[in-house]
């Protein structure tokens, strides 16, 4: 295929490529001389992956890098991707035993990023999606990550978040959020008691690399009306048995090939 007619996604798509490849930011006439083409085109190409966001162009050394687009594109993709890998499968099983939704998710920043999440059978649920963010300080997920956070990054992330009260019941005031969060490792799991929607509760148990680190959250979603907290507790130890089988998918996934 020659220049000309080439198609204008694919010279897109092969200059993020060449960058990725070179596991470093790339010069205009470097990536010129990986593709073969004129550094004209090549410019071209890249000023427009720029102006959407999926390229960021360092002013100093000009040279382009991978930008913020890109990176979210790839959260996306990562949460598709995972759906159809052996712990979407584990997860399926674990819905089919509580008959409840069920989901994993991993703290991102300032909020819980959902990577995998399988719906129960009944109408009445609360419909999110892998790629999903949902607030840290009133989710079962979120308030999970909080309480296995180190005390400093903790109070960083509680001081530089909004504490929005969702309803009635959410926590908004840092000292009880702390409170909370030594009931939390106390008992090693947590407990949304509708403070993220009226009427869902949600329970939390991590997912450790080892015994000191959590890299991910499996969580249990219900309404209330169908499944109380206290019900949701008595599925703990089958949620910790499920997210001991996760965390070897994790650690495996983390190993270099």
């Amino acid at each position: 295929m020659n220049e000309t007619s080439e198609p204008v996604v694919i010279k897109a798509f092969a200059v993020i490529e060449v960058i990725l490849a070179a596991r470093r930011p790339l010069s205009l006439p470097e990536l010129a001389e990986a593709l073969g083409r004129p550094k004209q085109t090549v410019h071209r190409t890249a000023r427009q992956l720029e102006e959407h966001g999926f390229l960021y162009r360092e002013p100093l050394r000009d040279r382009y890098a991978i930008g913020p687009k890109m990176f979210d594109i790839s959260k996306e993709v990562f949460g598709w991707c995972i759906r159809y890998a052996p712990r979407n499968a584990a997860l399926a099983r674990l819905v089919d035993q509580v008959a409840e939704t069920c989901n994993v998710g991993i703290l991102d920043g300032d909020s819980v990023l959902y990577l995998d999440r399988v719906e129960s059978n009944f109408p009445l649920r609360a419909e999110l999606h892998p790629g999903s963010r949902v607030p840290v300080h009133c989710t079962g997920l979120g308030k999970l990550f909080l309480a296995y956070l180190p005390p400093r990054t903790r109070k960083r992330i509680l001081e530089r978040i909004d504490l929005k009260s969702y309803t009635a019941r959410t926590l908004t005031r840092a000292e009880a959020i702390e409170e909370d969060c030594t009931a939390t490792r106390q008992r090693g799991y947590s407990i949304n008691n509708e403070e993220y929607h009226d009427g869902i509760i949600s329970v939390a148990v991590p997912i450790h690399s080892d015994a000191d680190h959590v890299i991910a959250g499996l969580a249990i979603h219900a309404p209330a009306a169908r499944m109380s907290v206290e019900q949701a507790v008595k599925h703990v130890p089958l949620l910790k048995e499920y997210a001991q089988m996760m965390a070897e998918d994790f650690t495996a996934e983390a190993e270099p090939a």
